[in-house]
């Protein structure tokens, strides 16, 4: 088990996340569900997959006033842990993994799944879409509440940028847009230790930036204000202390006017 730990750290991006993702499937063998997505198809990330995508709608309800009947948009849906506690909404999830995609539509057929192609450098190296070009699945002014889960964790800040401002183009007048990020402050022991890596971000791998990074508090409250968007509530994640709520990542909330 160490060895596979110790080459994920070292190895290219998509066998890095491969390697990653077995070692979290060895884990989980005691605990996995039926129908558990196995990470070492598509990573995204440990823990319990039903208990935290039950969580985080649970952050959509608390914190971006998510209701019955909200059509939503699930930007970087992965495996489906959001989706499978949202099969009662109008719904559309789009993600960068053909792998993911194509699990979702067999586990939720009665869901709508987009795959696009999309260039992120540590996700998907061979992707033929520009991050600051995609088109979001969804019609204009469609969407009630739109969310993105650690998405702009593995962006840069101009291709977030963009994020943003699709974001503003598909909620509906009054919609709100749910995402977390790292956003860095002072703390004892942070579980990342960025470095600086450009004007507005830090990164713990600048080898490959997309591993994880962090964007400046304010230069992305100003990005948020550019996409036409206005902060609803900041929400400080356990990744470094003190938390003011129970994510691991920073969690903003915006609205479109």
């Amino acid at each position: 088990m160490a060895t596979i730990r110790a080459l994920a750290a070292y190895a290219p991006p998509p066998l890095r996340r491969a390697l990653s993702g077995l070692w979290l499937d060895i884990k989980s063998l005691p605990t996995r569900r039926p129908g558990d997505p196995w990470s070492v198809i598509h990573n995204v990330g440990n823990g319990d997959h039903y208990a935290i995508g039950l969580q985080a709608v649970g952050w959509l309800k608390t914190y971006a006033a998510l209701k019955s009947g909200d059509a939503v948009l699930d930007i970087g849906c992965g495996t489906g842990r959001m989706a499978h506690h949202l099969t009662d909404h109008p719904y559309t999830g789009f993600d960068l993994s053909r792998a993911a995609i194509g699990m979702c539509r067999r586990r939720y057929p009665q869901l709508t799944f987009v795959h696009l192609d999309v260039w992120n450098g540590d996700y998907n190296r061979g992707g033929s879409i520009a991050e600051d070009e995609v088109a979001f699945p969804a019609e204009s002014a469609s969407v009630d509440v739109a969310f993105a889960m650690s998405v702009f964790t593995h962006m840069r800040f101009g291709a977030m940028s963009h994020y943003l401002r699709e974001a503003a183009r598909v909620l509906k007048p009054g919609g709100r847009f749910a995402f977390t990020a790292f956003s860095p402050r002072e703390a004892e022991a942070p579980l990342f230790d960025f470095q600086p890596y450009d004007a507005t971000s830090s990164v713990v791998d600048p080898r490959s930036p997309e591993r994880a990074i962090a964007h400046d508090q304010q230069a992305l409250a100003r990005a948020i204000a550019q996409a036409g968007l206005a902060l609803v509530s900041f929400h400080k994640g356990n990744w470094a202390t003190p938390a003011d709520y129970d994510g691991g990542q920073d969690l903003w909330v915006v609205a479109k006017a």
